[in-house]
């Protein structure tokens, strides 16, 4: 591990840690909550024992467990990233071990929707509620350690203290043989090939990614993900084990995604779906063809076999789940919880993607790539494929538009956007194409607009899209730019644009236009397309 990455991750680490006592230099409101949230712990940790848990005991047990680790060092970094809904998974599945990140969050989803429908799923639903009121109430992010003590004290007053989990609702119980665990059954059967198998699987290898560009069933998408890696050099015709990461690759995997991680990413994914989900069966057989050793073509068979595999893509299957970190902000948005504060920022509705991306992201360090790849092996040059796939996607959305073909001296797209190893990203626009002019215009009016309004040259601190109605140059909020989409949305008829573009802006959090189109994942495509459809058949 590289001594930047591990100055991080303990940076990290003392920012993450709970401890069982406030900070000496702690305000007064600070050391009451401690002192409070210490006494809590002290009573739910001698009235709970494994085994023998309440909702509110779990979660004493699973911060204590924090504590321990902290104290004890030697625990997996990722530990450090549990908020208060980990938390209490942590501590209600002890002695539980967990083999990496994604098997915990995965388990942890399985045992949440193994709650739901009884009465401790709203006990759950309780728990998260207060944690975000909690959060917004003594303003500190709801992973912080400090809050998260805090929290302690407030779960006796929700009376989930008083009801033991019974035994079969118990992770250890609950989730013995789960999918999420063991994955799918090896004696499965798959159905068997269809009679036409044969012409099905020889017109599947016919298509290419342009032929399917716009297709959203499994089929397709997969397709176009085998077509991918098979550029950067792997036989995907050859081994069915590029089968799962090729459909991921191509549905939820962005260009600064390592292809080395593809396989682990990938199989963490499948893992996560609930088994009731009509993708369930189609990954299930792509986990097992490479187990029981079958060809590719042979596995296609049975894929074509089942209906839901040249059905649309179900929409859980869009975001990226298995990580810590990532349930309590999708619990609290089902409870009409508009935001959620963590250490690594403010996630909203629209952003849970955009979370899901950069935790995962950080499942693993880019400076522990070693020096595994050379400059021959087949990951080399795979954000340079990859921009060539994109950019053959490119023409074909401009020869359907009727616009002119790209000239050879063009620099290249109006705006891409770059990935960083981290998740992040950053949005280029070209000024050598009249949108990328328009945009370098409209940023030299924001600034003189700034120059008026403050009287003064912005400074690299403040905001360039800042609050027009504040005093102070501070950045614009979201419920601001909701308002200002949703305007966009009342003006459209007038201007002969369809609203539902505008209502899927607001909801999704981006528009995908025919410029921008190269710069988002295939599940955020179908997101936002899906969002715009819902709202053109609201407004029939």
């Amino acid at each position: 591990m590289g001594k930047a990455s591990r100055n991080k991750r303990e940076i990290r680490a003392r920012k993450a840690t709970p401890t069982l006592s406030g900070p000496a230099d702690e305000p007064a409101g600070g050391a009451d909550r401690a002192a409070l949230g210490t006494e809590a712990l002290k009573r739910l940790l001698s009235s709970n024992s494994p085994g023998e848990l309440s909702l509110a005991g779990a979660y004493a047990f699973g911060y204590m467990l924090l504590g321990y680790a902290e104290r004890e060092g030697g625990a997996p970094d990722w530990i450090q990233a549990c908020d208060p809904l980990d938390t209490l998974f942590l501590g209600a599945a002890f002695p539980q071990a967990f083999r990496d990140p994604s098997e915990f969050a995965n388990l942890r989803d399985a045992w949440l929707r193994h709650l739901r429908g009884t009465a401790y799923g709203k006990s759950v639903q309780r728990f998260v509620r207060e944690a975000v009121t909690a959060s917004t109430e003594y303003e500190l992010p709801v992973d912080d350690g400090e809050l998260m003590l805090a929290i302690t004290a407030r779960l006796e007053r929700l009376g989930l203290d008083r009801r033991k989990l019974p035994d079969r609702l118990l992770p250890t119980k609950a989730l013995r043989g789960t999918r999420a665990f063991l994955g799918p059954p090896s004696d499965l059967l798959l159905p068997p090939p269809l009679p036409d198998a044969g012409s099905q699987v020889e017109a599947f290898w016919g298509t290419t990614a342009d032929d399917v560009l716009d297709d959203d069933t499994p089929c397709s998408i997969l397709r176009t993900g085998l077509e991918r890696l098979h550029e950067a050099g792997f036989p995907v015709r050859e081994e069915a084990a590029f089968l799962l990461p090729s459909l991921y690759s191509a549905l939820l995997a962005n260009p600064g995604e390592h292809v080395h991680h593809m396989g682990e990413h990938a199989l963490a994914w499948a893992f996560s779906l609930d088994e009731r989900s009509p993708l369930a069966p189609v990954l299930d057989t792509l986990l097992l063809a490479t187990e029981r050793g079958l060809h590719v073509d042979d596995t296609l068979g049975h894929l074509f076999a089942m209906p839901t595999f040249t059905e649309p893509i179900p929409s859980e299957a869009l975001l990226w789940t298995s990580s810590p970190g990532l349930a309590l902000p999708a619990v609290a948005f089902d409870l009409g919880i508009t935001r959620v504060v963590t250490r690594n920022g403010v996630i909203t509705p629209s952003e849970l993607d955009v979370a899901g991306t950069r935790a995962r992201m950080l499942l693993t360090d880019p400076e522990d790539e070693g020096s595994e790849d050379t400059a021959e092996g087949p990951d080399a040059d795979w954000s340079e494929r990859l921009h060539d796939v994109r950019e053959s996607a490119r023409r074909r959305i401009r020869k359907k538009s009727g616009s002119p073909p790209t000239a050879p001296q063009d620099s290249g797209p109006p705006v891409e956007r770059v990935w960083n190893a981290d998740g992040s990203s950053v949005v280029r626009w070209s000024v050598d194409t009249p949108e990328g002019r328009a945009m370098s215009d409209g940023l030299k009016d924001q600034r003189e607009w700034f120059r008026d309004k403050f009287g003064r040259e912005p400074g690299p601190d403040d905001p360039l899209f800042f609050d027009p109605d504040a005093d102070e140059p501070i950045p614009i909020t979201e419920e601001y730019l909701n308002d200002r989409i949703s305007e966009f949305a009342d003006r459209a008829p007038e201007m002969g644009i369809d609203p539902a573009f505008f209502h899927a802006w607001r909801e999704v959090g981006y528009i995908v236009t025919t410029a921008n189109r190269n710069m988002f994942t295939k599940a955020e495509i179908l997101a936002y397309t899906r969002a715009v459809n819902r709202h053109r058949r609201a407004a029939q």
